[in-house]
Formats: structure tokens, sequence, C-alpha cells
């Protein structure tokens, strides 16, 4: 509990140094072509003949159930990925919303879908290359494997910057197909026998074809690289995903009407067709860009293999030996040599069923947990995100979209789904025997059980009638409530999550006690009016936190009393102040806070309001004699902000490392369970510099004291730059309601 995270940054937090930004480049048609050209690739060359083999004509429904789970998850997708444009893709959304542990089992499993993916692209080049020179598929398959190895070790990038001329070819070529076949169809093929091996077969057969879709997943990695994301990233998503599914339906139709099935079973059944259709010039076409797609194919992911190695390495999750840049090339030398050698061993395999269910197997796991990243960090409402395209009827899509990938995972093979079971079980073991003690990453799934689950469930309570524990109140002394919006926040932050009130005290000075005449009852009454609506432009930002707004006027001859009373009447757990000098220009200059400090029977809260609120870094120093006010009031705050939160502990100048250590166990045990944060012991000559010295590391500092101590310390304090202070005096034996 007890580990200081920073969620909102957390390449900072993972040791990450310096962010750099990558060059946003693509603009929507680029970011089409990439989705587009990733899906149009081998797949759609090699596995007709297979599926067609296994479901007959109803082929045609397990590309298109594909294609709608992939739409569903595609949706997920764009929504994270314009909440948090980053590269690094699936392993980096599901990292931040599901922890280290999913962010280890994706980043593992997506390393091993891309070798298995590129492992059925050089069988397939193996088959088509066959086909034409005769080579054993084998042969063929490892020395381009070995080739792709060396290429991408020298740096080489031809392939990458000639996928858009060979996706240029491929759809002109598949075009030409689909127009030529359409004056050849005999759709009684089709429709005698659509379902020959009923609707398991079907589902079955979008298992095995699923590794065809997994190239939109690359738009969502390279947000970071997209021109206007909230706009272009979710239509190149989309559009790429129903364009491809159009595209895949039509030619898995066309096919089944040209030949009986028996006649379809072949690994290059694309080039046969086309060569009925179109002589020797159609055939030769269809080969020349099967042999192309499937070693661009491969050769990207390769690439991309290599490259999650970073995106885990910048978490710490992987060994610094495999993460190495090679110091000529400026390349993952290691990585890439594992991912060749890996990627030879499976093409012996030389099952292009299993290799294709492998991949698809894997990618299905990785756009499952997508849906519930999305479902997550939505649900989170975390500072950080804020996505500029949102999932339409959430949650219902991207449950559907991982209750589909689900279905599809179960369908798949007994020794696929090992595989898959495998390969989990070693990356869980790599993280709980190497990687958890490394990494400082963490999920947002607390805050989705906190803020997406927990309250509304409780709220749910409430509405159905349960009895609701007392309201706490927090009285907050403003001037006008535009301009001490942050005392506001502050107060709805503590008392929000238990449904509670803020209280702004405006107080309304006379000297008349007895009567007050028309003109001044007039003005009362224009003030309290005033007042109400100066409180109503703030109050939606405090019903955010679950909060109330009520604005109070008393009328009485000082700010002193108005408070104490008000806080009496109302039976406020809290009282908040501004810092000594910033009361009203109408106000005789009198120690407010020093009175309030002696003669307050309850919580003290005095805030010189400096650096950001909310904040996103808070520093608190609970002390013995603070009436345990320090540490709820931190807490809640860090919980509501989701700030980084550090308890330290002043120790003298000298004090002795055990020392240290005993004090800063005995902070962690008064903390106990009530966010995460982290414990330091700062040594000072004083209270005061220990304070003053964590200033400048810090947004907001909560300093503890006792009854009679508060003036003294805000003198000693009052030169703290530009962080945020919150002087905390308890009252001894106050309850203090609040849900931390």
């Amino acid at each position: 509990m007890a580990d200081q995270v920073n969620t909102e940054n957390p390449e900072r937090a993972a040791g990450g140094g310096v962010q750099i930004e990558l060059a946003k480049g693509l603009g929507l048609f680029e970011a089409l072509a990439i989705g587009v050209g990733t899906m149009i690739g081998a797949g759609v060359f090699v596995l007709p003949g297979v599926i067609i083999g296994k479901t007959g004509p109803a082929a045609v429904l397990s590309f298109f159930f594909g294609g709608v789970i992939a739409l569903l998850t595609a949706m997920a997708a764009a929504e994270v990925a314009t909440g948090m444009p980053k590269s690094g893709g699936g392993y980096y959304f599901i990292s931040r919303a599901l922890g280290p542990l999913w962010g280890d089992i994706i980043g593992w499993g997506s390393w091993f879908g891309l070798i298995f993916a590129s492992a059925f692209y050089m069988v397939g080049f193996g088959e088509y290359l066959h086909t034409v020179t005769g080579i054993p598929t084998k042969v063929s398959a490892m020395a381009m494997t070995g080739l792709l190895v060396v290429l991408n070790l020298l740096g080489s990038n031809v392939a990458g910057k000639a996928q858009n001329l060979i996706v240029a070819v491929l759809l002109g070529v598949i075009v030409l197909f689909i127009g030529r076949g359409s004056f050849s169809l005999d759709t009684e093929l089709v429709t005698s026998d659509f379902m020959p091996f009923g609707w398991g077969s079907v589902v079955a057969g979008t298992a095995m074809i699923f590794v065809t879709y997994c190239g939109y997943g690359e738009i969502a990695s390279m947000a970071e690289e997209i021109k206007k994301p909230g706009r272009n990233l979710p239509k190149a998503l989309l559009g790429s995903v129903i364009f491809v599914t159009a595209l895949y339906c039509v030619i898995m139709f066309i096919c089944s009407a040209l030949r009986p099935r028996e006649g379809l079973q072949s690994a290059t059944v694309v080039a046969d067709l086309a060569g009925d259709l179109m002589g020797g010039f159609g055939r030769t076409a269809i080969l020349v860009g099967a042999i192309l797609a499937t070693v661009s194919s491969a050769n990207a992911s390769i690439m991309s293999a290599s490259r999650i190695s970073f995106a885990m390495g910048r978490d710490r999750l992987v060994w610094d030996w495999l993460n190495r840049v090679h110091p000529r090339f400026r390349v993952p030398d290691r990585a890439i040599w594992i991912t060749g050698a890996l990627t030879a061993g499976v093409v012996l395999l030389g099952d292009i069923e299993l290799l294709a269910e492998a991949a698809g197997l894997l990618h299905l796991l990785l756009y499952g947990l997508i849906s519930v990243a999305c479902i997550i960090l939505r649900g989170a409402k975390r500072e950080a995100y804020k996505p500029q395209f949102k999932t339409p009827l959430y949650p219902i899509v991207p449950l559907l979209g991982a209750a589909g990938c689900g279905l599809v995972i179960g369908f798949m093979s007994p020794m696929t789904l090992l595989m898959g079971i495998i390969i989990i079980a070693f990356a869980c073991g790599h993280y709980y025997l190497w990687g958890k003690r490394r990494t400082d990453l963490k999920g947002a799934w607390p805050y989705f059980l906190r803020h997406g689950m927990l309250e509304p469930a409780l709220d749910q309570v409430e509405r159905w009638g349960a009895e609701a524990d007392e309201r706490p109140t927090v009285a907050v002394a403003v001037a006008h409530p535009e301009r001490q919006r942050a005392r506001l926040r502050i107060a709805a932050a503590l008392v929000g999550p238990a449904r509670g009130r803020v209280l702004a005290v405006n107080v309304y000075r006379t000297e008349v006690w007895a009567s007050m005449e028309e003109k001044q009852l007039e003005e009362y009454y224009s003030v309290v009016q005033e007042r109400e609506a100066a409180l109503e432009e703030v109050a939606d930002s405090l019903r955010g936190y679950g909060a109330e707004a009520v604005s109070l006027v008393p009328v009485t001859a000082s700010l002193f009393y108005g408070l104490v009373t008000s806080a009496q009447a109302s039976h406020a757990a809290l009282a908040m102040v501004g810092w000594p000098g910033e009361q009203r220009a109408d106000q005789p200059a009198v120690d407010l806070v020093g009175s309030l400090d002696e003669h307050l029977r309850t919580h003290l809260l005095v805030l010189r309001e400096t650096g950001a609120v909310p904040a996103q870094r808070i520093v608190a120093f609970p002390r013995e004699n603070d009436g345990d006010l320090v540490i709820p009031v931190a807490a809640r705050l860090a919980n509501e902000w989701h700030a980084e939160l550090t308890f330290a502990a002043w120790v003298p100048s000298g004090t002795g490392a055990e020392a240290i250590i005993d004090v800063e166990e005995e902070l962690e045990r008064r903390a106990g369970d009530v966010a995460r944060y982290g414990v330091r012991a700062v040594e000072a000559a004083t209270y005061a510099d220990a304070i003053l010295s964590e200033a400048h590391l810090a947004d907001m500092i909560v300093a503890g004291c006792g009854m009679g101590e508060v003036s003294s310390l805000i003198d000693d304090v009052g030169d703290a730059g530009e962080c945020s202070v919150v002087v905390a005096r308890g009252a001894p034996g106050q309850p203090l309601r609040m849900r931390v």
C-alpha cells in the first residue's frame, strides 16, 4: 500500500525519464491505409480455401461475424486510444486499466501472437512460392524468415515503405477478380447447401479467420502519431473494419459461387480461380500479390513484435538484456534475433490452420481485454482519461465485444487453447518471479471499483429507501464563491462521497442588533439573492463530487461570530477559512484565525491557495496532536483527485537510520489502508523547516497541528513558494464522518 505512484504520468513513474512525443504526421487517409493495408494481406489469399473446406459457403458468415466482433472491439479501441493517445496500442491501454499483471500477460501474449502471425504469413508465402517454383514450403519459409530478420537488424524499412504500393496493387487485383467473377457466378452452388456443417462450424471458422482482422489494432497503436486523433482515429478504425469486412464477405461469396466446395480447398484457391477467370495473367497477378502480401505482413509483424519489448521495458517488465538497442543500427537487435528464431521454430509446425488459430486466439484475448479496459477506464473517472470519442451504448457495446471474443475462443481447438494457457502461465510466472518487484505501474481498476461500482451501488441503495448516515457538513467562509472556488472544491471533495453538504458562509455585518431599517432589510435580501446566484455558478463543480451546495448569509457583527454560530447550528464537521490577510476589505483587522483556533469546537482548516486545485501531488504531515485530522483529509483529497500522496513525518536532523525506519513504519501503521501513498521521514531542524523543504515537491501541503498552534505555524510556513498549504487543526474527540 505504501508505494508511491504516479498514475497520471506513468512513464515517469516507471523511471522512464524524459517522455518523447512522436510527430503527428498521419492524416485520415494514411491511418485508413494502415488498417486496410495490414488486414488485406496474407489471410485473404491463404485462408479462403481452408475455411470453405470447414464451413462450406457459410464461410461468408464466419467472416461477417469476425467483422462484427472486430467492429465492436474497434469502437472500444477508438475510445481508449483517443482517451490515451500514446504509442503502445493494446499493451498500453490494458496495463493502464488492469495493472501490471495483465499488462505482462498481454505483452507476452501480443509478442507470441505476432510470432504466430509471422509464421502463418511465412507458411503462406512458402505455399504460394512452391506453386511457382517448386521449392519446398518450409525451406522457402525459413529462408525468408532469416532474410527478414537480417533486414530488420540492418534497420531496413524498404518493405514498410512499399506497403502502400503493395496494397494499391492488391486492391486493384482483388477488384478486378471481383468484377470478373461477378459475371460467372452460379448462385445454386451457394444456396443448395449453404451450411453443411452447422452453426458450430461457422463460429469455429470465425476463430480460425480472426487473424485476418488483426490489422486494425495497428491504427490504435499509432494514435500518438495521428493528426486530430479525436476525429480521424475513430473514422480510420471503424472505416477500415467495415470496408475490409464487406470486401472479405464479397470474396467468400464469389469463391463459393465459382466452384463446388470440393474444388475450393486448396491453399492457393484464389489464384486458381483467378486463373479460371482471367487465364495466366490473372493467376500470376494473384500469385505475385500473395507473395508480396505475405512478405510485407510478416515483416510488419516482426517489427511490431520487437517494439513490444520497448513498451514493456518502459514499465520495467522485461529484462534489460532483451531491451538492448544496437549501438550502430539503433534497433533492438536481441529482441529481433529472438523473435526471428521463435518464428522460424514455429514455421516448422507447418500446420497453417493451427498457426492461424493460435495467432487469432492471442489477438482475440488482446481485443477482448481492450473492451474491458474501455469499461474500467471510463468507470474509473480519472482526470487523465478524457476520450474525444465515446463508445455508443456504453457499456453494452464493449461488453458484447468482450463476450464475442470469449465465445469465439471457446470454439478453438484444444491444442490452440493449450498453447494459449502455456503462454499465459509463462507470463504470470515471469511477473511474480521477476517483474512485480521492479515495476511501479498501477492500474485504474481500484478507481473503477470505487467510482464505477461501489459508489453508484451505495447511491442506488439510498434511492431504494435505505436509511442514510447523517450527512457531514463543512462550513466554508467565502467572500465571493467564484473567487473562493478552491475552498469550496476542497470542501466538496471531503464530504462528496458521503453525499455531504458544503455550507458557503458569507457574513452580512451590521451593528444594529435590535432591529433593521427597511433599507437595510432590502439590502440584506438583495445580498442573499446575489450570493446564492454566485454560489449556483460554481455549484455544478461541487455536485460533481457528490456534495450539496448551500448558501448561508448570517446577520452578525463580525465574521468570527458568523462562522462560529453557523458551524454550531449546522453541526459542521469542519470549518474552513482563508489564509490571514485574505479577509474582505470591509472586515476589521482582527486575528480571525487565532480566535477560531481558540474557541471553535470543531475541526479547522486554513487554506493558503497558491498551487493548482485540484492538486496532483500532495504531501501530508500528520501530527500526534492534530486530532486524527490530517490522514483522512489528505487521503480523501488524494482519492477524489487521483493525486500522488505522500505521508511525511518530521524527524530532527541527525536522527539515526533505525529510528527513521521506526518512524516510517509507525506512520504507515497510523495511515492504514486509506489510499495509495508513500511514506517518508524528513530530517530538518524544525517542523516548519521540514514542511518548507517539501514544498517544492508538491502542489499542496497538508500540515497538522494542535489547538493553539495554528497562528504560529502559519507564520512559519507562509513562504512556501508556489505550493498551496492547508493547516489542519483537529478538535480531539470530534467525529469526522468521511468515506476515504
